[in-house]
């Protein structure tokens, strides 16, 4: 079985964003993992101050180049991807995907939310990286909002996103996994994720949590891709990912916290096996 899934994205030194809660899912699963990060903080960015600066492009390039030269992607199924905003390591990205044809590509965007109001940061840099990587993607994890943002058009019914997904050439294809869905007929009280598949659409309801925390999403990227790695169908990848969460931000809740963190994580391991 291969022993590692590869995860490029953002690192905090304190907190669960990013590959710090990618990582730490990755190995509750029983699976080692390889980590690069595209900036280094030192928080997420919901914090009023931070300090950090993303990854310059030498140094990511040489990661990946040090990570073939030892012969760790013939080991692994899965590459996932997340934040990145520097245009420089959006290609590197895409010449690794490119690089290694075995990997099965996760694209989560990490570029925007409702709650956030929008793009994390510059719109150039979001459209880059969906001209960059999306064409290489084998299945993606978007918010509602960060489809909205790819198909450039705004959706309230499954049959208004059938009809914005048939019109684009890229998407129409790809396996997507929206996320946080957010639709005329989705419950105040669910949170629902929607699977597409071609003509396959699946939903998936469960309590939603009334709590914002930051890594959520993160989270439910590297649960799925790892319950891939170990051979579960999709769908019950899903369900897997959303009953860990709803326990999860349960517990953060009951304890008084606002913040993902080891002890909420740990308390539900069982829900992964």
């Amino acid at each position: 079985m291969p022993k590692n899934i590869i995860s490029i994205q953002s690192q905090v030194a304190s907190g669960y964003v990013g590959n710090n809660i990618a990582g730490f899912a990755i190995q509750l699963h029983g699976i080692d993992l390889t980590l690069l990060p595209t900036v280094f903080l030192s928080a997420h960015t919901g914090h009023p101050v931070i300090f950090g600066e993303a990854t310059s492009p030498s140094l990511l390039s040489d990661l990946v180049k040090g990570i073939g030269a030892i012969n760790i992607p013939a080991d692994a199924d899965y590459l996932i991807s997340g934040f990145c905003n520097l245009p420089e390591n959006i290609d590197i990205i895409a010449n690794a995907v490119i690089q290694y044809p075995h990997l099965k590509f996760v694209y989560d965007p990490v570029f925007g939310d409702f709650h956030c109001g929008g793009l994390y940061f510059e719109e150039e840099i979001a459209n880059y990286s969906v001209n960059k990587l999306l064409p290489y993607a084998h299945i993606l994890t978007p918010n509602h909002w960060e489809l909205e943002f790819i198909l450039k058009k705004q959706f309230k019914t499954l049959d208004e996103l059938k009809t914005a997904l048939a019109g684009h050439a890229l998407l129409k294809d790809k396996t997507i996994i929206l996320t946080s869905a957010n639709l005329a007929d989705t419950p105040p009280d669910v949170m629902e994720v929607v699977l597409i598949q071609g003509e396959h659409i699946a939903r998936f309801h469960g309590p939603k949590i009334p709590l914002e925390t930051t890594g959520t999403g993160d989270l439910f990227t590297a649960i799925i891709t790892s319950q891939l790695t170990l051979k579960k169908s999709l769908d019950d990848a899903i369900r897997i990912a959303m009953d860990f969460i709803n326990h999860t931000l349960s517990y953060v809740q009951s304890v008084n916290e606002k913040e993902l963190s080891a002890a909420a994580l740990m308390k539900h391991l069982h829900l992964l096996r």
